[in-house]
C-alpha cells in the first residue's frame, strides 16, 4: 500500500563512496524522476567551467540553460547568487543551526524558497515531476524534513569497511582528503582520513536512524548490498515508500541495460563513462589492512553491528557499475 500523496522531491542522505552514483542513475532511468547527481554539492566555486556528465560544458549546457531560467523567473533574482547561498548551507557545521532554527527565521524562509525553485526549476527543464538530489549533506537532510513537506529522504548504507576502503583509494591515488572542506595534503599514511571516514560514517548513520523514528514516513535507510543481491525487491520498497512507478528503474535492473548519464554537474568518473550498466559483481576489500579493518570495526561497532555488517550483510556484491567496453 501506498504511503499517502507521492514524494515531490527526493534526498540522499549518508557518506559519500557508498554506491549512490549507481542509484541515483538507476532512478533517473524511471522516467519520472529528474535525477542530477549531487544537485545542492554541485554549484561549488568555479562550476560555471566545468563539465556535465553527458561531456557538455555547463555554461554551454542547454539544460542547464533552461533551469537558469526557470529558476530567475521563480525567484526574480540571480542564479549563480541563489546556488552559491544554497551551497553555503549545506555545510556539515549548519547542522546545530538546521536544528534550532524556526520556520519564521529570514535564512530559513529564503533557503527554502530558492531550494523549492532550484528544485521546481529542474523538474520543469527535465519535464519529470519529481527531483532526486544525491548531496547527502546531513544538514540540508535536515532542512527538507523540518521545512519541506512534500521532500522525502533515502539513507542510502554501505558497509563502513567498503566505504572505507573506496576512500582510501581515492586517497592514495589523490594524496589528498578533505575534511570540513578544508583540504590536506598526505603522501603515506591514510590513518587520519580513514578513521575520520569511519567516525563520520558511525555518526551520521545513527543520527539518520534519528531522524526516522522522528519522520518515519518520510525517512527510508536501504542497504547498498541489497541493491546489489536483490535490486527489484529494493525498487518496489520505493515504490511504496515514495508513492511513484520505477517500472524503468527496475526494468535497466532486470535487463543490465546501459544507463543514460545525465546533466549531473558533480558527476564521478564512472557517471561520466558513455555506457555504463548495472552489474552486481562479488566483491570484497582491497585497499584495507588487517589492521585498517580493525580500526573500523572499531569506530562504527555499534551502528554496523545493528545493520548486519557483522553479519548478513558482511559478504553481499561490492561493485555494482561497470563501464562496457567501446
Amino acid at each position: 500500500m501506498r504511503q499517502g500523496s507521492p514524494a515531490k522531491y527526493l534526498y540522499i542522505v549518508g557518506r559519500g563512496h557508498s554506491g549512490s552514483t549507481i542509484f541515483s542513475m538507476l532512478m533517473n532511468e524511471s522516467g519520472n524522476v529528474a535525477s542530477e547527481g549531487e544537485i545542492v554539492i554541485g554549484f561549488r566555486p568555479g562550476y560555471e567551467d566545468k563539465r556535465c556528465a553527458n561531456g557538455e560544458l555547463f555554461s554551454a549546457s542547454p539544460f542547464w540553460t533552461k533551469v537558469k531560467s526557470a529558476f530567475e523567473r521563480r525567484t526574480n533574482g540571480s542564479f549563480a547568487e541563489g546556488v552559491r547561498f544554497l551551497n553555503q548551507r549545506a555545510y556539515c557545521l549548519h547542522v546545530p543551526g538546521q536544528l534550532l532554527t524556526t520556520s519564521d527565521s529570514r535564512a530559513v524562509r529564503e533557503e527554502k524558497r530558492l531550494i523549492e525553485a532550484l528544485y521546481d526549476s529542474i523538474a520543469e527543464a527535465s519535464d519529470r515531476p519529481v527531483v532526486l538530489d544525491s548531496s547527502k549533506e546531513l544538514s540540508v537532510a535536515i532542512f527538507l524534513l523540518r521545512y519541506v513537506p512534500e521532500a522525502k529522504l533515502i539513507h542510502f548504507v554501505r558497509s563502513p569497511f567498503g566505504v572505507a576502503d573506496s576512500y582510501v583509494k581515492r586517497v592514495k591515488a589523490a594524496k589528498t582528503f578533505h575534511l570540513f572542506r578544508i583540504r590536506f595534503q598526505v603522501e603515506r599514511y591514510y590513518f587520519v582520513p580513514m578513521v575520520t571516514s569511519a567516525m563520520l560514517w558511525s555518526v551520521e548513520s545513527l543520527v539518520c536512524e534519528l531522524l526516522r523514528l522522528l519522520y518515519p514516513k518520510r525517512v527510508i535507510t536501504v542497504h547498498y548490498e541489497d541493491l546489489c543481491a536483490q535490486p527489484i525487491a529494493l525498487l518496489e520498497r520505493l515504490e511504496t515508500f515514495t508513492g511513484l512507478s520505477l517500472t524503468g528503474a527496475k526494468a535497466a535492473a532486470a535487463e543490465r541495460r546501459v544507463m543514460q548519464s545525465g546533466h549531473a554537474l558533480s558527476a564521478n568518473r564512472l557517471m561520466r563513462g558513455e555506457q555504463i550498466a548495472f552489474s552486481p559483481k562479488q566483491g570484497l576489500t582491497r585497499h584495507l589492512t588487517r589492521f585498517d579493518k580493525a580500526i573500523v570495526a572499531l569506530c562504527t561497532f555499534p551502528m554496523a553491528m545493528a545493520y548486519g555488517y557483522f553479519g548478513r550483510r558482511a559478504l553481499k556484491p561490492s561493485v555494482v557499475m561497470r563501464q562496457l567496453p567501446q
